[in-house]
C-alpha cells in the first residue's frame, strides 16, 4: 500500500514536472522532483532496501518515459541513487529543514553527474552539455527538497499498516483536565 501511495505521488510530480517545463515559454530548469522521491525511499527507515530499489527503478523509467530521455538511463541512476542515500543513513540521520536541503542538493549534483555519463555512454551524440544546469538544478533542488521529504513522511505516517493495525494511528491522547498525574 505504501509503494502504491508513493509512486502515485511520485508519477503526479513528475507529470506536473514535466508539464511546467513543457509549457513555459523560455527554457528554465527544475528541480528534480522524481530525485526526491528516490530520496524519501532511500533515506527512510521504513522501506527495505529491496523495495526501495523497485520503487527507485519504476520512478526513473518513468521519469525516462515523460522527459524523452533514453530509455533506462534515470532507471539506472535513480536506483543507485537509492542505494546512496540508504548508505548515507547508516553514517548520518537527515533530519530537519537544513540537513535535507543539503542533502538534496548534494544528491541532486551527484546525480546529475552521473545522468550525463550514462547518457554520453548510452548516446555519445549527446555529449556533456547537461553539466551547465546541474548547479542550478541542484539549488532548485535543495530548496524545494525539505518541503517534498516532509510531504513523503507525511504519506508515510498515514499509510503505515502497522501502526494503524495497533491503533497508533492516530498518536499519544492529551490528558484530559481533571485527571491529573500528580495526584
Amino acid at each position: 500500500m505504501r509503494s502504491a501511495a508513493t509512486l502515485t505521488v511520485a508519477y503526479l510530480l513528475l507529470i506536473l514536472q514535466s508539464t511546467v517545463l513543457e509549457l513555459a515559454p523560455v527554457h528554465m530548469v527544475a528541480p528534480s522532483l522524481g530525485l526526491l522521491v528516490v530520496l524519501h525511499v532511500g533515506l527512510s527507515s521504513k522501506w527495505t532496501i529491496s523495495s526501495a530499489a523497485v520503487v527507485s527503478f519504476v520512478t526513473g523509467y518513468l521519469f525516462d518515459l515523460v522527459s524523452g530521455a533514453p530509455q533506462g538511463v534515470h532507471a539506472f541512476v535513480f536506483v543507485l541513487m537509492a542505494l546512496f542515500a540508504r548508505l548515507l543513513t547508516t553514517r548520518v540521520a537527515v533530519q530537519g529543514i537544513v540537513l535535507s536541503a543539503l542533502t538534496s542538493f548534494v544528491a541532486s549534483l551527484l546525480a546529475s553527474l552521473l545522468i550525463v555519463i550514462v547518457r554520453a555512454q548510452v548516446a555519445p551524440e549527446g555529449g556533456y552539455g547537461g553539466l551547465r544546469q546541474a548547479p542550478l538544478e541542484a539549488l532548485f533542488t535543495g530548496f524545494v527538497g525539505p518541503i517534498i521529504l516532509g510531504l513523503f513522511r507525511h504519506i508515510d505516517g498515514r499509510v503505515d499498516s502497522a501502526r494503524s493495525r495497533v491503533g497508533l494511528a492516530r498518536g499519544p491522547r492529551p490528558l484530559s483536565s481533571d485527571v491529573s498525574p500528580w495526584k
